[in-house]
C-alpha cells in the first residue's frame, strides 16, 4: 500500500505589493508546533515526517503553480520531502470543469493508497470537489483515509491549530448504511460502521448486544428463517426502543429507520407456535417486506412455503418449530402443494404419499367449497416454477422468466385473497 500525501495549491492573498502570497505562521499538529512557513504543507510534512509519505502530489492550477509551486517545492525538499508530483489542472469552474478536475486527480490515485489530505489552499471551490469525491474513492478505488488535515489560519494565534477532520467523513459510511437498510433491508452495514464509531458520533448505537441483534436480523430476513425471523426481530426491536430513549438526534434517527424497516415483522405477545391467523399474518408482511426489497428470491421460496403451511392447518397438533411439527410438514406440506399444482386427473400419488393425500382430502374438499382451492390453483404451478427457477439459477431453463417482479406482486395479491377468505370462513382463528 502506498502511502500519498495530497494537498492543493491556490493563490493565497495579494498584498500591498501586488504579488500573492500566504501568511507565516507556526502551525501546531497533535501537540507539536512546527517552525514557522508561508505553507501548511510544509508544515504537515515537518510534523508527520516526509519518510510516512510515498508520493507528494500537489494540485494546482496553471497559476498557483507560477506563483508558489517552486518555492512550496524547496521547502519540502530542504524539509526531507521526496521529489514532489504535481497536477495542473483548469480554472473552468462549470460543472464539466469539475468533473475534469477529479478525473485528472482520480488518475494518480492507485487501488489501496492510504491518503493524507490536506484541504487548506486550494483554487476557489476545488478542495470542496475533492472533499466530496471521498466516499467514491473509498468505494472504486479501496483507498484508506488516514487523516484530513485543515490549517486553521488565524494572525491573533500562535500557534495556528492543523485540524483533522477525519472522522467526520465517517458521515459517507453511515450514509451508506442507511442506503442499504432503506433500499435493502439491511442492517449490517449500520452494525459494522457502528462497531467504528467514535465516542461523539451516535456512540449509543456501539452497543455489542444492539449490533449482533441487528446482524441476526438481517441475516434472518435475507435466509428466509421464517420461523424465526419473529424472535429475532423482537429482541431487535426491544433494544432499539430501549436505546432510542437516551439516544442523540442522529441516533435516534438511524434507530428510528431501523424499527420503521423491521417493527412490522415483530409481535407483541409470544407465538402459538400453530399455522393460526398470526402465523399466515406475520408471513404476509415478511414476503411485502421481501417484495419491496426486490429480494424475489426469498420472497418467492416464502410464498411457495406459505401455500404448503395452509395444507398444515389440516394436521392435528401440527407445530411451526417443533421436531414433530418439522417431520410431519415434509410429508404433508409438499404433498398438498402437489395437490393445488395440478388437476386431480394429473395426480400421480403413491404410497406414503397417497395415504396423506387421503387424509388432506376433506380439509382440501372443504378449500373448494369456499373457494380457497381454485384460487391456488389458478398460480401454484406458476409459483413453484418461478420459485424452482431461483433455486436452480435459472440453469435448467433457456433464461430466467419475464416479469418476477410483476408475477410476483400478483401471487402476494392472491395469498392475501387465501387469507382472507380463510379466516372469513373461521378456519383461520
Amino acid at each position: 500500500m502506498r502511502r500519498v500525501f495530497l494537498s492543493f495549491l491556490g493563490m493565497g492573498t495579494k498584498k500591498n505589493n501586488g504579488l500573492f502570497q500566504y501568511n507565516n505562521a507556526v502551525y501546531e499538529l497533535d501537540g507539536i508546533e512546527s517552525e514557522e512557513t508561508e505553507f501548511v504543507q510544509v508544515a504537515e510534512i515537518r510534523i508527520l515526517g516526509p519518510s510516512n509519505f510515498d508520493m507528494i502530489l500537489i494540485v494546482a492550477t496553471q497559476k498557483s503553480y507560477d506563483t508558489h509551486f517552486k518555492n512550496l517545492r524547496d521547502q519540502l525538499l530542504k524539509a526531507g520531502a521526496n521529489e514532489l508530483t504535481h497536477i495542473i489542472i483548469s480554472e473552468d469552474m462549470s460543472p464539466e470543469g469539475q468533473w475534469a478536475w477529479f478525473e485528472k486527480i482520480l488518475d494518480h490515485i492507485e487501488y489501496g493508497d492510504g491518503l493524507t489530505i490536506d484541504l487548506t489552499h486550494g483554487y476557489r471551490s476545488i478542495p470542496i470537489v475533492f472533499s466530496t469525491a471521498i466516499n467514491f474513492l473509498q468505494k472504486t478505488r479501496g483507498i484508506i483515509l488516514d487523516a484530513v488535515y485543515y490549517g486553521a489560519y488565524d494572525k491573533d494565534q500562535t500557534p495556528s491549530p492543523i485540524i483533522n477532520m477525519k472522522d467526520f467523513y465517517i458521515i459517507n459510511e453511515w450514509a451508506d448504511a442507511v442506503s442499504r437498510l432503506v433500499e435493502d433491508a439491511d442492517a449490517r452495514k449500520l452494525a459494522k460502521v457502528a462497531e467504528n464509531t467514535t465516542d461523539f458520533q451516535v456512540s449509543e448505537l456501539n452497543d455489542e448486544d444492539l449490533v449482533k441483534a441487528f446482524g441476526e436480523l438481517t441475516e434472518m430476513v435475507r435466509n428466509v428463517d421464517i420461523n424465526n425471523i419473529e424472535a429475532k426481530a423482537n429482541k431487535a426491536i426491544k433494544l432499539i426502543e430501549e436505546k432510542e430513549q437516551g439516544a442523540s438526534i442522529t441516533g435516534r434517527l438511524l434507530l428510528r429507520l431501523v424499527l420503521d424497516k423491521f417493527t412490522s415483522i415483530a409481535t407483541r405477545g409470544p407465538s402459538t407456535g400453530m399455522y393460526d391467523s398470526a402465523y399466515f399474518l406475520l408471513q404476509l408482511k415478511i414476503i411485502d417486506l421481501l417484495l419491496r426489497h426486490k429480494l424475489f428470491m426469498q420472497a418467492y421460496t416464502v410464498m411457495r412455503e406459505f401455500v404448503g403451511s395452509i395444507g398444515m392447518m389440516a394436521i392435528e397438533n401440527a407445530g411451526v418449530n417443533n421436531s414433530n411439527g418439522r417431520k410431519r410438514r415434509r410429508r404433508f406440506a409438499e404433498v398438498f402443494v402437489n395437490m393445488v399444482q395440478f388437476p386431480k386427473h394429473e395426480w400421480a400419488f403413491k404410497g406414503q404419499n397417497n395415504e396423506d393425500k387421503e387424509k388432506l382430502m376433506p380439509f382440501y374438499r372443504k378449500l373448494g367449497d369456499i373457494k380457497v382451492e381454485p384460487i391456488l390453483r389458478g398460480f401454484s404451478k406458476d409459483l413453484v416454477d418461478y420459485r424452482n427457477g431461483f433455486d436452480h439459477a435459472w440453469t435448467l431453463k433457456k433464461q430466467a422468466y419475464p416479469a418476477i417482479e410483476e408475477k410476483g406482486e400478483e401471487f402476494f395479491k392472491r395469498l392475501k385473497e387465501v387469507v382472507h377468505l380463510l379466516k372469513e370462513n373461521n378456519i383461520l382463528v
